[in-house]
């Protein structure tokens, strides 16, 4: 009986110590490399990105209704600052494209705006022999 008692006062002092609990939301994200990893964990998801996505949408519905330049504009400025990140939005984006026509043009009518991203896209599409 002696035995179990000093166990656990023992697993107890060792939990004690090692100050065991549940990370919230404000601890995860104050870190910037953590802050980092769980952006993109939610990004590579689709479930948890079509929750955050929903989430947005109810939580700040002013922010989701950018402009079509503006929301470019913001993809852009992405895309430079992160080019892993760039990277798994362009494939989400052919992606898109591939599944969804309609949008895939609203898309493209967007971007004729914007001739550099034209030329570039333009560019890899004849360096495929496809027709833009």
């Amino acid at each position: 009986m002696k035995k179990l008692i000093i166990a656990i006062l023992a697993i107890a002092g060792t939990l004690s110590l090692t100050h065991c609990t549940t990370a919230n939301a404000d601890n995860i994200t104050s870190n910037a490399d953590t802050r980092g990893k769980v952006i993109s964990q939610l990004m590579n998801n689709d479930a948890y990105m079509n929750e955050v996505m929903d989430s947005m949408k109810t939580k700040h519905p002013h922010t989701m209704d950018m402009s079509g330049d503006n929301m470019m504009d913001k993809m852009m400025d992405m895309c430079k600052a992160d080019s892993a990140m760039c990277k798994k939005m362009m494939g989400k984006t052919m992606d898109m494209c591939n599944n969804d026509t309609a949008k895939c043009k609203m898309m493209m009518n967007e971007m004729h705006p914007h001739h550099n991203v034209m030329k570039a896209l333009k560019g890899m599409c004849d360096m495929k022999g496809m027709k833009m």
